[in-house]
């Protein structure tokens, strides 16, 4: 009996395909034809699977931040406070090779949000959740005692911008961003939270 075709697997396929294509050549680089070869499928048998190019990108898109916040959930289960915060961090920070391919690719696909406002809900809605979450165990950190009385919404949305910018840092400027500056960067940020300004 035949295999019955897996369109979930075919999907990832796809998509796997063209994170390769997007991480060696930009979003410009990419079109379908050369999509399906590198999915190892005929040019045809994609449109079986998307509607058109414009919903792989924001399936890859999406694909990232799913594997991001897998990786939160993953390594800050049953952590609050600062704690909790750290691995949140650091699973948004590209302080991996896994991490920074997927901000060469999240980077070559904001391009695309500039102009498509599907591409930069998407963006915008899983920015907007990590800082939900930032500020929660900031929140945490003040009821625990463990860190300073602050506004948590403006620490998270300053937190979430240092990981925006790591995130262009780390593609355009690998030498300044290696792993053990960005921790130093982190560590410093959250020390912060600790230290009495007044």
């Amino acid at each position: 009996m035949p295999r019955l075709v897996d369109h979930a697997e075919r999907r990832e396929a796809i998509i796997s395909a063209a994170w390769r294509l997007i991480a060696a050549r930009g979003i410009d680089g990419i079109n379908m034809r050369d999509l399906a070869a590198e999915a190892g499928y005929s040019n045809g048998a994609l449109s079986h699977y998307f509607s058109g190019k414009d919903e792989i990108l924001q399936s890859a898109f999406e694909h990232v931040l799913v594997a991001t916040n897998n990786r939160i959930a993953a390594s800050s289960h049953g952590l609050r406070g600062l704690r909790a915060l750290r691995k949140v961090c650091l699973e948004i920070m590209p302080s991996t090779e896994e991490a920074r391919l997927e901000a060469r690719i999240a980077i070559s696909l904001w391009q695309r949000a500039l102009t498509d406002r599907q591409m930069e809900s998407v963006n915008n809605t899983a920015v907007r959740e990590w800082r939900a979450l930032m500020a929660r165990h900031i929140d945490e950190a003040v009821a625990d005692g463990e860190a300073n009385a602050c506004d948590a919404a403006v620490q998270a949305n300053a937190l979430m911008n240092m990981m925006i910018g790591l995130q262009v840092s780390a593609v355009l400027d690998r030498g300044a961003t290696t792993r053990k500056s960005q921790l130093a960067m982190l560590d410093a940020a959250i020390d912060s939270f600790t230290t009495d300004h007044t």
